[in-house]
């Protein structure tokens, strides 16, 4: 097994993050509003639930993906396949975990422009990250990673 990493365009962190950031600016520069047309109550609740969420849901991911010793970023090799916990219901729990909590940002900041770029990421996410990942798990893994994509849901 090599200690090539998978061939992504872009690395997850900076798509998130960069993304975000463009929202900060682009609502500082043309504010679609001066708050989020949700009564204030159900945006920090809705807010609260998809940031617990995202970071329980990708913190799990992460800690079984250290458990195993395998690759978190995706500038490092995958060493081993997990497939139990979160693993057993998406195929990619850490980008939903992340996808939930960014959301959850966006709501708790009131930013829109944050929130309809997500719509975006998740395009690049599934298009530039996932779509090259998945043949570089298949190659690394062969016949079980090809029955776990079978059974598993790439998102949810």
């Amino acid at each position: 097994m090599t200690d090539d990493p998978p061939p992504v365009a872009v690395h997850p962190p900076v798509l998130y993050g960069g993304a975000f950031l463009l929202g900060v600016v682009l609502e500082r520069l043309a504010p679609l509003g001066p708050e989020i047309a949700w009564p204030e109550g159900l945006r920090h609740g809705a807010a609260s639930v998809l940031l617990v969420f995202g970071l329980w849901f990708a913190g799990w991911a992460a800690w079984l993906f250290h458990r195993a010793g395998t690759g978190i970023p995706t500038w490092r090799a995958a060493r081993r396949l997990v497939m139990r916990g979160p693993y057993a219901i998406s195929r990619n729990p850490m980008y939903v975990g992340v996808s939930a909590a960014y959301a959850g940002l966006a709501l708790a900041f009131a930013n829109p422009w944050a929130l309809i770029l997500l719509l975006p990421v998740l395009a690049v996410m599934d298009r530039l990250v996932i779509a090259r990942e998945e043949p570089y798990l298949e190659a690394r893994f062969g016949q079980p990673y090809r029955d776990y994509r079978a059974r598993v849901r790439r998102w949810l």
